[in-house]
């Protein structure tokens, strides 16, 4: 009879353990850790400064950047976007854009962010880097900074004319008609012209549809603004190309509100990873190996000779 009793217990025991278990779980589950009050309470300022670019940033001894690299700039997307203490992102711009490639990649990049993001324009925020801030969910601009600039442009220089006067011959063998399309060493055709105007009017099509698209405007209403024209934050708000006026305080305010942080929020500063002495040795080892494989080759081929 006891050890009967013993078994029931042991049983009951068993699934008191396993209802415990599984309530927890449930309980578990369904709670969001962003919605807790010691975590997701941060909003991560990540800096778009100089020229955006798909090369990589030089920089000095120091590290400092001078332009905004995608790929850094990416990292730092995706690390907020994973972070469960970040609840929402903003974008602390001061660029006067940058390549049409990699200003595309970093408007595609912030528009795949599951976070809100807010752009902040604090001096200057054009042509690409205002193509970035489209496609943020909010904008914040301060009333007298310069935004806009949306178009596209190619600047070509020929010095024909100068190498004329210095006596200088330049012979360009080709094959195909337009190989040496935009040389400068001679003048260009009314055909090239109007050949490279198609490209540009293509680039400039895909910009003011990307444009419209983020800001829910329509396309011949952006079209028609989008002459190149730079404007005030205050006159920009006015046309649509701006959400609210303000600084950057601002825009972490606006953007806690969209990511529905209770109370003040702590601000993560995103920085790209500085140039370390270890980077400049091996930059220059690479440098130094690289010329050793050059002279080996010299040499070797002096040698066959």
């Amino acid at each position: 009879m006891k050890t009967r009793w013993k078994a029931l217990i042991a049983f009951g025991a068993v699934v008191f353990l396993a209802l415990t278990v599984g309530l927890l779980y449930l309980l578990i589950s369904s709670i969001d850790v962003n919605q807790l009050p010691l975590i997701g309470q941060k909003v991560a300022v990540i800096p778009i400064k100089g020229t955006i670019t798909l090369e990589g940033c030089s920089g000095g001894i120091f590290g400092t950047a001078q332009c905004a690299s995608v790929s850094t700039i990416k990292e730092m997307l995706k690390n907020a976007d994973e972070d469960n203490s970040v609840r929402a992102i903003v974008l602390d711009i001061n660029s006067g854009g940058g390549y049409v490639v990699a200003s595309r990649e970093l408007e595609r990049a912030v528009k795949d962010t599951k976070k809100p993001v807010v752009a902040c324009i604090r001096e200057v925020g054009t042509s690409g880097a205002y193509y970035v801030a489209s496609a943020a969910d909010s904008i914040v601009a301060d009333r007298d900074s310069i935004t806009g600039s949306i178009g596209v442009v190619m600047t070509i220089q020929h010095y024909y004319g100068l190498l004329e006067k210095l006596g200088i011959n330049v012979t360009v063998i080709k094959a195909g008609k337009s190989k040496d399309l935009g040389s400068p060493y001679r003048e260009m055709t009314e055909e090239e012209k109007r050949e490279l105007k198609e490209v540009i009017d293509k680039i400039y099509y895909d910009f003011v549809s990307d444009v419209a698209k983020n800001r829910n405007l329509s396309f011949s209403y952006v079209e028609k603004i989008s002459d190149g024209s730079i404007y005030l934050g205050s006159d920009a708000k006015d046309l649509g190309l701006v959400d609210y006026l303000g600084n950057l305080d601002d825009a972490i305010d606006i953007a806690s509100e969209l990511g529905r942080i209770s109370g003040e929020p702590a601000i993560e500063e995103a920085k790209p990873r500085k140039i370390s002495l270890w980077d400049l040795f091996r930059i220059s080892a690479e440098d130094v190996g690289s010329e050793i494989l050059s002279v080996i080759h010299i040499i070797s081929q002096n040698s066959n000779d």
